[in-house]
């Protein structure tokens, strides 16, 4: 980036500083409520894990960005794909890990796809809108959530039912979608939205909402001879219907259905443009119960039906349709060790159950029609997970959160997966200063695509489950509301299942790496309020292979900040920054029939965004720039990325 563009930013950060004011009622962020660590409500100095918490207040400031946007701002947290084309596929590389190392809940039970690469959870599905808070849970978590989760947990929390008969909220924006080289002025994207809820005086509580997003202007690829390319549609709709009990004593019901779906155009994979396209169609149920049977105890139910279909429509047409199932049922109890209930003993003994199958046809090369190439009778699986979780908390500031599952695979042989987890915090003044260390295992088989598939014949029946051991150490330090968290963590694991390409049929599928894979890393965050003027947070993260693997488009290092004021009355304006060092990746030269590797320059993006509130309304008009100085840059190799673009949008609640 030019060094006058970092000139001009600091420069206005200087001129907003001269006239700012910030209403400092904000809550004191050791004050915090998290439930991700352990499942029972805890204040965040007393977490032992780092535990990100996104609320609705940090959605709104960012209503017009869509959900990978919004997570890419956290440390150790790299969505790629979320800077290019709307359609653009996503890869979540959190820690340096991959997507099947990443466990997605949607209200506490499990999501995803069975029919994708990494039987993950696709993000394009869901809007922004829909959201009441997320949870992301960093680290090994397996003993407390299963399977997937590696490298991190995102819990993702459904709006609740407004507290009073009726409420409304309208929202609507629109705005420009172009490259750094073609800077057009159009409204090439919109999107508006619709939600209602309520709560009756007879405890009833009622959700629905309608979202639908429109995307076009820029071309998935850039083609590498320098010709011009199409530009790619992205078209979703989005329902959401809830409705619940609520007693306000000790019982409350809420069951959902959702119905999320896009069309997403797409070139081909050589980089050049095609008039190519998926569409994908998840319908979502489930249900959340909790009862309270003492004033210590509850039984908590969550479940989630997922049920998907995929059609690529291209050269290679190929359709997949998947189902899947979770289940998680649990009882958690504290027990209070002192009269006052300062020492603690909170325990969790539960069940989880999961099951996923999925089909798939394709049309054969030389064929003219679809031919089965999975059948769910045999590309399904089960698994049967009883869980402990215990967490004492002492009055002199020590805490132990330690958990212990039984992995039960229909298709694998059981395995047993723990962590660890004391923390230790101390009373300075009025400054809090903890420190914390885990050990944790997990256990991860393989993806049924990556087991089965035939509709490319990259699936490989050998394949043997990845187990994986983190350590982790940290240090967090809470004052008012300033917080500061550096945690170092060190991940090994075996089996790591990759793609492998053989250099002289040019046939790949997927393998075991033949060594064990190490992941070193360090990660930084701060929040603070800086002379009740300015709201700022920042942090940094560091990842590395210590291998003879590289972590494909993923930077070693990378910074993210943001400064949000308030410059009039009922006005606020946020400045957002992020670095991205530099990244390997690679692709398949036609001219040479090779993989070829190649570096992917460092880059810098400033986004500037202001909120305006009408006095005795509740209404917010939005404006923002994204890449605000135009860096032309590259997310994956051949493919197009954002340049500065604008919306301006509203958001109103009757």
């Amino acid at each position: 980036m030019n060094h006058k563009y970092l000139s001009t930013a600091l420069f206005s950060l200087m001129a907003i500083s001269a006239i700012a004011q910030v209403d400092s009622t904000t809550t004191k962020l050791g004050k915090v409520t998290v439930t991700a660590a352990s499942k029972f409500e805890q204040q965040r100095k007393d977490s032992g894990k780092p535990v990100i918490k996104i609320t609705q207040e940090d959605i709104e400031k960012q209503s017009a960005a869509s959900l990978a946007d919004l997570l890419n701002q956290y440390a150790g947290i790299e969505i790629n794909g979320a800077r290019s084309n709307a359609g653009q596929n996503l890869s979540y590389f959190i820690r340096g890990g991959n997507n099947r190392q990443v466990s997605f809940l949607i209200d506490g039970a499990q999501v995803n796809d069975p029919s994708l690469i990494a039987s993950d959870f696709d993000l394009r599905l869901v809007d922004l809108g829909q959201i009441e808070e997320i949870e992301i849970l960093k680290g090994a978590s397996s003993s407390l959530y299963g399977a997937n989760a590696g490298t991190a947990v995102i819990n993702i929390k459904l709006k609740e039912a407004a507290r009073k008969k009726l409420r409304i909220s309208i929202g609507s924006f629109v705005g420009t979608n172009s490259s750094a080289e073609d800077q057009e002025i159009s409204p090439d994207e919109v999107t508006n939205s619709i939600n209602t809820s309520g709560r009756l005086e007879n405890g009833l509580t009622y959700a629905a909402g309608f979202h639908h997003q429109y995307t076009y202007g820029l071309s998935a690829v850039e083609p590498l001879d320098g010709s011009a390319a199409r530009p790619d549609k992205f078209n979703r709709i989005n329902g959401l219907g809830r409705i619940g009990y609520d007693n306000n004593d000790n019982f409350k019901l809420t069951s959902y259905v959702s119905f999320d779906e896009y069309t997403a155009e797409f070139d081909n994979f050589d980089f050049t443009d095609a008039d190519n396209e998926t569409y994908s169609r998840q319908i979502r149920w489930g249900t959340n119960a909790e009862y309270k049977y003492a004033d210590q105890g509850s039984i908590v139910y969550n479940d989630v039906s997922t049920h998907t279909r995929r059609d690529t429509r291209s050269g290679s047409p190929t359709v997949f349709n998947s189902d899947g199932y979770s289940l998680d049922l649990f009882n958690k109890y504290a027990f209070d060790l002192s009269a006052d209930g300062s020492h603690q003993l909170k325990t969790i003994l539960g069940f989880n159950f999961r099951t996923n199958r999925f089909e798939s046809e394709a049309i054969p090369f030389g064929s003219t029609g679809f031919e089965q190439t999975a059948d769910e009778d045999e590309t399904n699986f089960k698994i049967y997970d009883p869980y402990a979780n215990v967490v004492y908390e002492s009055s002199f500031g020590f805490n132990l959160n330690t958990g212990i599952r039984y992995n039960i695979h229909s298709d694998y042989d059981s395995e047993l997966v723990y962590s660890v987890n004391p923390s230790w915090d101390f009373q300075l003044e009025d400054a809090t200063l903890k420190f914390y260390g885990s050990y944790s295992t997990a256990y991860i088989t393989p993806s049924l695509y990556q087991l089965f598939d035939r509709s490319f014949n990259l699936g490989n029946p050998d394949l043997q489950p990845e187990t994986n051991k983190t350590r982790e150490v940290g240090v967090e330090w809470f004052q008012k509301n300033t917080s500061l968290t550096l945690s170092v963590f060190d991940r090994r694991s075996e089996n790591e299942v990759i793609f492998v390409s053989d250099p002289v049929t040019f046939q790949g599928r997927y393998e075991n790496a033949p060594v064990d894979t190490q992941v070193f890393g360090l990660e930084a965050s701060l929040q603070t309020r800086i002379a009740d003027r300015f709201d700022l947070a920042a942090n940094y993260s560091f990842a590395d292979r210590t291998d003879d693997l590289i972590i494909s488009r993923v930077p070693k290092q990378k910074v993210n900040a943001s400064l949000r004021t308030k410059i009039l009355d009922r006005t606020f304006l946020t400045l957002r920054y992020q670095y991205n060092d530099p990244r390997q990746d690679a692709f398949f030269n036609n001219t040479t029939f090779t993989t070829d590797p190649v570096t992917l320059e460092a880059y810098q993006l400033i986004d500037l965004d202001a909120t305006y509130t009408l006095k005795n309304k509740d209404l917010t008009l939005f404006g923002g720039v994204s890449n605000l100085f135009n860096e032309d840059f590259t997310e994956l190799y051949g493919f197009q990325t954002r340049g500065r673009n604008y919306k301006l949008g509203l958001r109103v609640n009757l």
